[in-house]
Formats: C-alpha cells, structure tokens, sequence
C-alpha cells in the first residue's frame, strides 16, 4: 500500500484552492459584512467541472428572471427565507431546501421579509465573463 504525502497527486489537481476544503457556514456568514442591497457571493472552490459560491441574498433583494446557458445551476437553501421561481412559479424556500436548474430554464430568487442565505453550485464551472441571460 502506498503511503499518502502531502502533494503526491498534484499532476491530477486543476482547482482553486489546490487543497481539499472544509467550510463551517456559521462561521463563514458571521465574518461577512453584507451590502447593503443585493447578493453577497464568495466562490469558494473552482475547477473547470464545477464551481462552488457562498451567497447571502440581502432582504429586499429580487435577482431578476435568468437562465443559464452553459451551466447547470444547484442553489441549497442553508439560513432565512425566500422564494424561488421553479418552472413559473414563485415557492418559497427555507433551510434545507434544494432547487435544481438545468441550463435554459428561467429562474429567480429573491428575499422578500429576510435575508437568504444558501449555496450555489455550478456545473459545469461558468464561463469567464458570464453565464447569466437576463429577461426584461
């Protein structure tokens, strides 16, 4: 059996951080001063598969109507509460919640009455500029 060494597998890694990452939200969110209005988000991992952001939508926050066109987006809901169109329809969300949102379907979220604090996970990795398609 070979013994593992720090940096013996460094030909296989493409990501950033180069090292495996262990997150605790509580303490994340809690070192975080927030805007005033809109999204806070951190990308937090990133290789050309997948991309990884912690986000707070700050209360009052609407996004706006988007898709995606390279990307598949998975938004897990962690704090507070908020909504999310899902195939036309606003449902709202709370902690534990997942959507699902392949490329090319219009969605939103927004934190009407609270912040919204939840996890974005992208795949594959969004293209450099951006993947977001706004609607008027």
């Amino acid at each position: 059996m070979t013994k593992y060494t720090p940096g013996m597998l460094k030909g296989l890694i493409d990501s950033t951080p180069d090292v495996a990452v262990l997150l605790n939200l509580g303490q994340h969110y809690a070192g975080r001063e927030l805007p005033a209005t809109g999204v806070d988000s951190v990308v937090v991992y990133d290789c050309p598969r997948t991309q990884l952001m912690v986000r707070t939508a700050v209360k009052g926050t609407a996004i706006g109507n988007h898709y995606h066109t390279v990307s598949d987006e998975i938004v897990i809901v962690v704090g507070g509460k908020g909504e999310i169109l899902v195939n036309g329809e606003w449902k709202p969300v709370k902690a534990g919640d997942v959507h699902v949102c392949p490329r090319g379907i219009i969605h939103d979220t927004r934190a009407l009455e609270e912040d919204l604090q939840y996890l974005s996970v992208f795949t594959p990795h969004l293209p450099p500029g951006t993947d977001i398609n706004w609607l008027k």
